[in-house]
């Protein structure tokens, strides 16, 4: 109230004045009175009380203001120029010479081909998309190869697709893509310490997306049997038409088990003259009626004994073996290779 005290004493010494002063004063007054921030429709004719109305709005104005929260709305800041048009961050994979993702190094090869055939019977089976888990009885089967590549078949076709690295024990998928390092994994996300879209990337070149492991947990397979994955994939469907899980090994963890009836469809990656019969054997008896299908690893069919192998094994009911391949009626062609 000191404003409005030195108004009333500035109104004392105007009315000391002589008239021809006075009425100066109200004139360059009633100039001033026309700037100040009060409703004129409140009919207040006395200068000093028309000049403490302002003072008393102005004071109450500062003080609105200086109660105002930190978090007050700002404007926004301007778009990320390496976000991608959906709003996901992009990662950049370059190009390589001698890369091993096939719709990169050669789009129109054999083993391009027979992706797009594994692609054309999965469509069939989900014409509006579904999670796709992929694993391998063993390590070194080229799961993470086979994924990669099949979710670039994928999104080649138009439908959104997300590749998902869920052997946090193990991650190679970063360096696999040739991308540099990522600081936001998908383990935060299983973990629940960040929301599910946070480690999500746009491949710009694949145009797909992927969510990879930043850093391998200390403790996976809490991360695995918790709830973070379903609560991650059910986000997931929602904004995706396939979803393509690069799963740890059948053996030896059990991660596989808790992940299975989280997916749509199983696929099994064994690689010709590498993968022990023992350890195929144990794995399709561990995925039983879940194993959709099977993808025979750099092999030619008609030549390679680990196909007929697996049409015995199909045929004496032992598990779901080979309900399909990766290249369905593609004799005489070699299945994707990595």
């Amino acid at each position: 109230m000191s404003k409005v005290y030195e108004a009333l004493r500035q109104k004392e010494h105007e009315s000391s004045t002589s008239t021809g002063d006075q009425a100066t004063t109200c004139e360059n007054g009633a100039e001033t009175w026309e700037s100040l921030p009060f409703n004129p429709e409140l009919g207040v004719t006395d200068p000093v009380l028309r000049a403490a109305l302002g003072i008393a709005k102005e004071e109450r104005s500062d003080a609105h203001n200086a109660a105002l929260p930190f978090y007050a709305p700002v404007t926004a800041p301007p778009s990320d120029p390496d976000a991608s048009a959906n709003a996901y961050p992009r990662l950049s994979v370059g190009s390589r010479p001698n890369s091993r993702l096939v719709f990169q190094a050669d789009p129109h090869g054999l083993a391009a081909e027979q992706f797009r055939f594994l692609r054309r019977t999965l469509e069939q089976k989900f014409a509006n998309g579904a999670v796709l888990l992929i694993t391998s009885p063993a390590p070194k089967d080229g799961k993470t190869l086979t994924s990669v590549n099949l979710s670039s078949c994928l999104a080649d076709s138009g439908r959104s697709t997300l590749l998902l690295e869920a052997d946090i024990r193990q991650p190679s998928m970063c360096k696999l893509l040739g991308c540099e390092e990522i600081s936001i994994g998908i383990e935060q996300a299983l973990a629940g310490s960040v929301p599910p879209a946070m480690p999500v990337h746009f491949v710009q070149e694949l145009s797909l997306h992927v969510a990879m492991v930043a850093k391998a947990p200390a403790e996976p397979s809490r991360l695995i049997s918790g709830s973070g994955l379903k609560q991650f994939l059910s986000w997931a469907r929602g904004q995706f038409n396939w979803i393509v899980i690069d799963s740890p090994p059948v053996l030896p963890a059990a991660d596989v088990t808790h992940m299975m009836p989280l997916a749509d469809a199983v696929l099994a990656v064994v690689r010709t003259h590498s993968t022990p019969r023992e350890l195929a054997v144990r794995a399709f008896e561990i995925l039983g009626n879940r194993l959709s299908g099977v993808v025979l690893n750099g092999a030619t069919i008609e030549s390679n004994p680990y196909y007929r192998y697996l049409s015995d094994y199909g045929e004496k009911g032992a598990a779901p073996a080979r309900r399909e391949t990766a290249a369905p009626n593609s004799h005489h062609k070699p299945s994707p290779a990595s």
